[in-house]
Order: structure tokens, then C-alpha cells, then sequence
């Protein structure tokens, strides 16, 4: 459930804030007041396509954010993605003026890729061109199966149709190279004989920088080490000379009061550190000498190393892995009719994994198909559509291919009146037909998905009124009882029903227009449900039929 809504700088909304609620919440206004910008909003935060048209002239950016209620699917997605996992969920996505923008979930940066993936689960958008989302190919398969909970199917027939892909691309490399095997078997040799006699060692390179550093800085360390060692030991005032009148000292003390004879202790061993640390530095200090040769050895062994890494990876270890992959391709190449056969095996244990998984699925989407026709078709009864009748119509996919979606297609016939054939939605139904029929289909997915999803409707009430705005706002009613309800609206009848409405409006501050938002209650609801009613000039009788209205819907 989406709690706050923040949006900034988006076409003539300057700065607008909005607190929701569960329930059915409207949004009413003139036409151009902003309404159905609140709705490119949370498209934008679902994550829809953005388009600097979008961006407010002579702002820096367009900002939106909301705040959400997690449940747990949305909780798995976050953690899948390396996500902050929280019970309250903050989107927001940025968009500047030259195109580019920018995620955060959580205050962490993200993709619009992940942003959609949640925004799936988070909202559902349906408005006037609702016919494009009913005629996308997939968007029936994906209602039918959460209609008829076919969620594990339909992970494994995605899961099936992946493996098969891999093993058919394995099979068609395997054949190709099959057709210039000895170019490939020649190029093959050179390079894993190029990559052995360079002989990488990870662990040898390293010691070869270690090396290379004391060779080019011999005299530093030298110098350094001489240093030390005379400040520790031969030098007069040493370290060593001052511990040892220490020494001298506590031993005096340790004379008079015995307590002091820790102290002696302590100041020898002293000594013995200085000592140890003297003679590491006099090691240090005869160890290290100039040698050019060796360090051109060593410059001459680290470019070898270099090239072969520039050739054939970034790291050692990618050298290796490759070196690996290509012996295996190799050994491949040089038994090719028994590596043929074994990656056919592999393609057809694949296919035969697929057709098993796409065709428990597609048993699932035809038994749930006339259930769910049944379903939609009580829901448009309910709406004032007596004689309308829908279909799930499924159909074989015209070939046979590795489909996450399975071995099917499937759309939605419509018939709204008594004697016409049923038909694609997009080919026979009017706007307000349409709107029913969307909303008919979301009350029975809803009925199914459960609660956890916002609902924006978009203007779908038009082309309606009378009794049938009346039924399609007890609809929405009804379905807000499950799943939070946003519906932006031009219908009275509907505006009466909600449980909160909101106003759009737009005024002019230094020759700029700008669009708010208000709640509307008491006689301010009343007008606004008057001015729905009656258009600019409201007469007392429309004052009237609006208290009657919202009497009705409080009842």
C-alpha cells in the first residue's frame, strides 16, 4: 500500500505531498487541473518509461518518491538484489532535462530494471488505452496464471525454456565449429601453447613486483636501514647506550627498594628489542645491493606476464580459466562426433525437460480458462452488462521454441451485446466498455493476488453514467475493500462512493501555472461534487443531488 506520494517539478506540478490511506481514494478536478499527472507519477515510481517532456521548464530535475508497505515477496526481490530488507519500502527516481536519470531504493542506488520489478508488485496502472495492455500477448497469460496459481509452474517452465536455450546454443557452437574444425583446432593449439610456455603464476608475479620495488629503490632502503641501525645501536647516544644507563639506573633504585626490580626488568627487556631491532636493520642494510641485470630479468618476466594478460584476460586467473576452456574445447574438437552426440543428448534431455514443465503449466491454464471466463463475465454482469460474454481463448504457439512463458499464447475474446461473435477486445469494444471489462478482469485478479498491490484507475468510468457509473463505483468500492483503490474520475456518482477525495487545481505565481492537490471535506466536497454535477454555474439543485449523493455513499 502506497502511504506517501512526493513529487517535485513534474510538468506544472511545482511541490506536491499526498498522505494516503487504504481504501477507495479519488481525485477530481477540471480538465488540464494535473489529475492525471499524479498518475505519470506513479508510473514514473513503478518504473515506467521517462521523458524529459516531463521535466518542468527551467527546473534541475524531476524528482518522485513514495512510501510503501513491504510485504514479502517485495522483501525477497530486495534481498535478491543486495537491498536494504525493510517492513516500509522508499522509492525514488530522479530525471534531469538532458535525459539522464537516477534510482534509489531505500537511499541506495538502483536500476530501473529492479525499480520495475517491484513496481510489478507495488502498483497497477489502468487507464483509457487499457486496450493495449489487455491485447499485449503476455499480459492474458500472466492474469490466467495467477488466476490458477500457477506460480511454480510457471518458474519451472522458465527455468526449462533457459536450460533448453543453453543447451541448443551449445549444440549449434559445437556445430559450427565442427564446419572450420581444423582452422579451429590450429588456432586452438597456438593459443594454449602460447598461454603454457608464458607459464602464468599468480603467486610468482607477485613476488616479482616485491622484488622489482627493492631493486629500484636498493640504495632508499639501504640508507634507511643504515639509519636505524645507528640510531638503535652504533651511533653514540644510541638507543642502546641510554637504555643501558637506564638499566644502571633502576638497578640502583632496585638496591634501595626492591619493589624497583620489576622496573630493571622491564628496561632489559628493552635492551634485548633494541638489540633484535638493531639487528634486523644491520641485515636489511647488507642485503639489499643494486643488481641491473636482475632487475631487467624481472622488468622483461612482468611484461611477458603483461602481454599474455592483455591478450587473453584481465588477471592471471583469467588466463588460466580461458587456458582451461579452450583445452576442454580442444579435447571437443578432436573427438567431435562423440562431443556432437553428447551435446545432442544434452539438447534433447533439455527439450524433453521443457515440453514436460510447459505442458504441466498449460494443463493448469487450461483447466483455470473457463473458470476465469466465468469469473470476468459475473463481474461484467455486476457492471450492468447483462448479455456480455468473455473468453479466454489459448492457442498452440505457431512453433515450437525454449518460451519462458510456455508452449501457449493466449488473448481475450469479448462480445458486450447479445448476437455479435466474440471478438479481441481491442477490435469491438468502446471506451466504456473497456473500462468495465478492466475492471471486471482486475476484481477477479485481485481476488486471487490478495490485498498488497495499489490500484490506479485512470479516467476508466469513461464513456459512462446513470446507473452504470453508480454500479462501476460500487465496484470500485468493493475492490477497495481488498487492494488499495486511486481513482481519477469525471463521475460524480463515483466521487460520492470514495472514502477520500482529493481536488486538482492550478493557479498562476509569476506568470507560471501550477498544479496542486487538496482534500476535500464537508461543503468543500459538496461543491466539488456540485461542479461535477452541474459545470460552472451550479444551481441549489445540484447542491442538493450532491448531498444525496454523498449521503447514498455514506450509507
Amino acid at each position: 500500500m502506497l502511504r506517501r506520494l512526493s513529487v517535485k517539478n513534474l510538468a506544472i506540478v511545482e511541490d506536491l505531498e499526498m498522505d494516503l490511506e487504504a481504501g477507495l481514494t479519488v481525485i477530481t478536478g477540471e480538465t488540464g487541473a494535473g489529475k492525471s499527472i499524479l498518475v505519470d507519477a506513479l508510473s514514473l515510481l513503478a518504473g515506467g518509461r521517462g521523458s524529459v517532456d516531463l521535466v518542468r521548464d527551467g527546473a534541475p530535475r524531476l524528482t518522485v518518491s513514495g512510501e510503501f508497505d513491504a510485504d514479502g515477496p517485495i522483501r525477497r526481490i530486495l534481498s535478491e538484489a543486495g537491498l536494504p530488507d525493510s517492513a516500509t519500502l522508499l522509492l525514488r527516481r530522479e530525471l534531469s532535462p538532458d535525459g539522464k536519470g537516477r534510482v534509489f531504493i531505500e537511499d541506495e542506488p538502483a536500476s530501473v530494471r529492479t525499480l520495475a520489478k517491484i513496481g510489478d508488485r507495488l502498483v497497477a496502472i489502468h487507464g483509457q488505452s487499457s486496450e493495449r495492455d489487455l491485447a499485449d500477448p503476455e499480459t492474458p497469460l500472466e492474469l490466467l496464471d495467477a488466476f490458477a496459481s500457477a506460480e511454480a509452474e510457471s518458474v519451472a517452465t522458465s527455468a526449462a525454456a533457459e536450460a533448453w536455450a543453453a543447451a541448443r546454443r551449445a549444440l549449434e557452437d559445437l556445430e559450427a565449429s565442427r564446419r572450420d574444425r581444423g582452422a579451429r583446432l590450429e588456432m586452438l593449439d597456438y593459443q594454449i601453447r602460447e598461454i603454457r610456455e608464458a607459464a602464468p603464476d599468480e603467486k610468482e608475479e607477485g613476488e616479482l613486483l616485491v622484488e622489482r620495488d627493492r631493486l629500484l629503490h636498493a640504495d632508499r632502503i639501504r640508507s634507511a636501514a643504515e639509519t636505524a641501525l645507528l640510531a638503535l645501536s652504533e651511533d653514540e647516544g644510541s638507543a642502546a647506550d641510554r637504555l643501558g644507563e637506564a638499566a644502571k639506573a633502576f638497578a640502583q633504585l632496585a638496591a634501595i627498594d626492591p619493589a624497583e626490580q620489576a622496573r630493571v626488568e622491564e628496561v632489559e627487556e628493552l635492551k634485548r628489542r633494541v638489540a633484535d631491532l638493531a639487528a634486523s636493520a644491520r641485515d636489511t642494510a647488507g642485503s639489499v645491493e643494486g643488481d641491473p641485470e636482475r632487475l631487467t630479468g624481472i622488468e622483461s618476466r612482468l611484461e611477458k606476464l603483461a602481454r599474455i594478460k592483455r591478450k587473453y584476460g584481465g588477471t592471471l586467473a583469467d588466463v588460466l580459466a580461458l587456458a582451461a576452456k579452450l583445452a576442454r574445447e580442444r579435447d571437443e574438437l578432436s573427438d567431435i562426433e562423440d562431443a556432437l552426440d553428447r551435446r545432442q543428448k544434452e539438447e534433447q534431455g533439455a527439450r524433453l525437460a521443457y515440453r514436460k514443465a510447459a505442458g504441466a503449466l498449460a494443463a493448469r491454464r487450461g483447466a483455470a480458462a473457463p473458470r476465469f471466463s466465468s469469473a470476468v463475465e459475473k463481474e461484467l454482469h455486476a457492471l450492468a452488462m447483462d448479455k456480455a460474454r468473455f473468453q479466454v481463448e489459448i492457442q498452440p504457439h505457431s512453433e515450437e521454441a525454449p518460451r519462458a512463458s510456455g508452449s501457449e499464447t493466449a488473448s481475450f475474446l469479448f462480445a458486450p451485446n447479445p448476437g455479435e461473435a466474440a471478438k479481441p477486445v481491442e477490435k469491438i469494444a468502446s471506451g466504456g466498455e473497456l473500462s468495465r471489462l478492466h475492471l471486471a478482469i482486475q476484481s477477479v485478479a485481485a481476488a486471487r493476488r490478495g490485498a498488497r498491490r495499489t490500484l490506479v484507475f485512470d479516467e476508466v468510468d469513461s464513456g459512462i453514467g446513470g446507473r452504470a457509473a453508480e454500479v462501476v463505483g460500487r465496484k470500485l468500492k468493493a475492490l477497495a475493500a481488498r487492494s488499495q483503490v486511486l481513482c481519477v474520475t469525471h463521475v460524480p456518482q463515483i466521487a460520492a462512493l470514495a472514502d477520500r477525495h482529493y481536488l486538482a487545481e492550478k493557479h498562476e505565481a509569476k506568470g507560471r501555472t501550477i498544479a496542486a492537490v487538496r482534500r476535500v471535506e464537508g461543503k468543500d466536497r459538496v461543491a466539488e461534487i456540485a461542479r461535477m454535477l452541474a459545470g460552472e454555474k451550479v444551481p441549489e439543485t445540484a447542491v442538493r443531488h450532491a448531498r444525496t449523493l454523498l449521503e447514498a455513499g455514506e450509507a
